[in-house]
């Protein structure tokens, strides 16, 4: 499993719990690549920097890795 974050500036439209969502939801997908909404595992407020973190599972990338050749 792979965890991922997004920080979330709020704003006037962010105020509420499910637009938050929606915006860590949207920028997963945009992140991943993909239609489907990654599972968001976690919403986090941080009141000293007046930010929210997001965390979602990313789904494990079946890249082979490279082998450096000399």
């Amino acid at each position: 499993m792979i965890l991922k974050a997004i920080v979330i500036n709020p704003n006037a439209k962010t105020k509420e719990f499910g637009s938050l969502l929606a915006v860590a939801r949207a920028e997963a997908r945009k992140r991943e690549k993909t239609n489907q909404n990654p599972a968001i595992l976690a919403l986090k407020f941080f009141p000293e920097l007046k930010i929210y973190v997001a965390v979602y599972e990313a789904a494990e990338n079946p890249r082979p890795e490279q082998k450096v050749s000399v």
